[in-house]
């Protein structure tokens, strides 16, 4: 058997620096706008709509975004990227950069005809074991089992450069993909500083989430200490407008810098703006600090427009005493004293960032990502043993292969390997939960009732209880008692952080008992959790139908296909009741 792609694609060679004020490039980022935009131009407007200024101006910061075509947005599942910079320029170009980076990991991942492969079915030389068991952290107690459940599970293999050893390897690509998804790609001007980019992205949501796990005190970073022409401006405007900045070393000893930056305006929060808690990562202290920076900018909405930005390595706080383990500082550091792997040349800093971690006992690994008629520079990088947000903790070796089993194309094939894994382990509450969604898959819901029953009586934690109910919703749902699948979803939703599909299926249960005005509530309230989502804005305005208010059916119709254009039943309905 074999893999594709048939090798890494990782080759560094020398890049030196061409351009280095707000960020380190390549090339200027004027000329990158240029060369990207040609690139996007020749793949038609389906992948890059256009690309606009977002910033009120109030920061004298920029901040762009990049319009997703249908064709990107349904590989990325987002309909823009924005992009952040110190000038204008920097800010486009990292806008149409996101895209490029995005648009070509998905493509990578969701287009590429990869076989699904046990490890002993996988070519040489393979990933150590050790390195899949040490990507969760599992106990050294208990490794046999984990082994074995993980050699069970038929997943995507690819070939992907060990930068540590230096050395092309066969990796578990649906392990780390479940793990990282979307950390660790990144794309530039050139492989060798897109490489670069994407370790220190893991290296920043890795300190990132040891600090927010933890909620470690970190020293503070004495603002006096700033003398870098572009990091000193920016902090400068940001007092200007009277922002209150907090900067940390979030360093964490790692050899490589992170600074993190917690910004809010005591004029306007909370009522119009929000607590904004950014880090950046980069090959020098001030490089670092500006890509922390301009990223607040980036989710500020210049600290006045009510805008609400998306968490995604750091938590989002509501006030400051949430915040306050932040603000409050184990001591004060100079910028300069954080560790600097600078270099002349973009391959030196990946050797020097890659020599680092090793130092640490880490090993980094990538792959080229990019795509064929695109042709930006993309890569995917991943270092068994980093954290990313809580996505490492509370689970282990054998939780994480059942739950990939249970998600295998062939539901058949799924069932049958959970069953493989339970000879493995012992009976804990996730095998069955898993092997309930494989039934759910092959529409034996009164099975899969049975297997969530055991579920629950194997004392499931909270969260993933809500889970389990969820799932009962679904079966019952799926055999056509509404009520009790109603009730089920409401034990699901009194759980904390409840998911949105949880009110869509009790949207569902409710329409099908002709409760239309809770059925409206139920979708509404998923609206709230996830805005995006055009399903929920067309069941809507099913119920609006049902309920005779046709111009607001019309009018969330009408919003659903804007969100998505492909939802037929919502078009064939808007257009009939318009007929009418």
């Amino acid at each position: 058997m074999a893999i594709i792609p048939s090798q890494s694609g990782i080759n560094l060679k020398s890049a030196p620096k061409k351009h280095s004020m707000e960020q380190d490039k390549l090339r200027p980022p004027a000329e990158t706008v240029a060369w990207v935009r040609e690139r996007f131009a020749l793949m038609g407007q389906n992948v890059l709509k256009e690309v606009r200024r977002i910033d009120s101006g109030r920061l004298d910061i920029p901040v762009y975004i990049s319009l997703c075509g249908h064709q990107a947005s349904a590989l990325t599942g987002t309909a823009k990227q924005m992009g952040k910079g110190a000038s204008s320029s920097q800010a486009e170009a990292s806008a149409l950069m996101e895209l490029a980076e995005r648009f070509s990991f998905f493509s990578y991942m969701r287009q590429t005809p990869f076989e699904h492969l046990t490890a002993s079915q996988a070519p040489a030389p393979r990933m150590e074991f050790s390195q899949v068991a040490h990507s969760l952290h599992h106990p050294a107690s208990a490794l046999e089992a984990a082994r074995q459940a993980f050699e069970a599970l038929p997943q995507r293999w690819a070939w992907a450069r060990n930068l540590t050893a230096g050395r092309e390897e066969a990796v578990p690509l649906d392990w780390f993909y479940a793990i990282n998804e979307y950390n660790g790609p990144s794309a530039g001007n050139c492989q060798a500083e897109a490489l670069l980019q994407s370790l220190c992205e893991v290296i920043e949501r890795h300190v990132s989430a040891l600090v927010s796990l933890e909620r470690r005190r970190s020293p503070a970073i004495d603002p006096q200490s700033v003398r870098e022409p572009v990091a000193r401006e920016l902090l400068d405007k940001f007092a200007r407008q009277g922002i209150q900045v907090f900067l940390k070393d979030y360093s964490l000893g790692l050899g490589v810098p992170t600074v993190a930056a917690l910004c809010y305006d005591p004029a306007s929060f909370p009522a119009q703006s929000e607590i904004v808690y950014t880090a950046g990562t980069a090959a020098s202290p001030a490089m670092a600090l500006i890509r922390a920076l301009t990223e607040v900018a980036q989710l500020a909405g210049d600290f006045q427009t009510g805008s609400s930005y998306k968490v995604s390595a750091l938590p989002k706080f509501a006030n400051l005493r949430e915040a306050a383990y932040v603000m409050e500082a184990a001591g004060q550091v100079a910028l300069d004293s954080l560790p600097d792997i600078s270099r002349d040349d973009f391959r030196d800093e990946v050797m020097a960032c890659v020599a680092a971690l090793r130092e640490k006992g880490f090993t980094a690994y990538s792959l080229d990502v990019s795509h064929e008629r695109l042709q930006v520079p993309a890569v995917y990088s991943f270092v068994p043993g980093f954290h990313f947000a809580e996505r490492t903790t509370g689970t282990d070796v054998v939780f994480h292969a059942a739950k990939l089993a249970s998600q295998l194309p062939d539901p058949e094939q799924a069932l049958q390997v959970l069953e493989d894994m339970a000879q493995a382990a012992p009976e804990v509450y996730y095998l069955p939960f898993f092997r309930a969604l494989a039934l759910i898959n092959l529409e034996r819901p009164a099975e899969a009732l049975a297997e969530l029953e055991r579920a629950l009586a194997l004392n499931p934690p909270a969260s993933d209880a809500s889970s389990i109910h969820t799932q009962r919703g679904v079966a019952l749902k799926d055999l056509g008692f509404f009520a009790e699948a109603q009730e089920a979803l409401g034990r699901a939703a009194a759980y904390a952080e409840p998911h949105p599909e949880v009110f869509n299926l009790l949207g569902f249960c409710l329409f099908k008992q002709k409760r239309y005005e809770q059925a409206i509530e139920a979708f509404s309230r998923a609206i709230e959790l996830d805005p995006g989502q055009a399903i929920n804005y067309a069941n809507i305005g099913t119920n609006l139908r049902e309920l005779g208010r046709i111009p607001e059916a019309c009018e969330m119709y009408a919003h659903a296909l804007e969100l998505d254009p492909e939802l037929d039943f919502a078009r064939e309905n808007l257009e009939r009741l318009r007929g009418q």
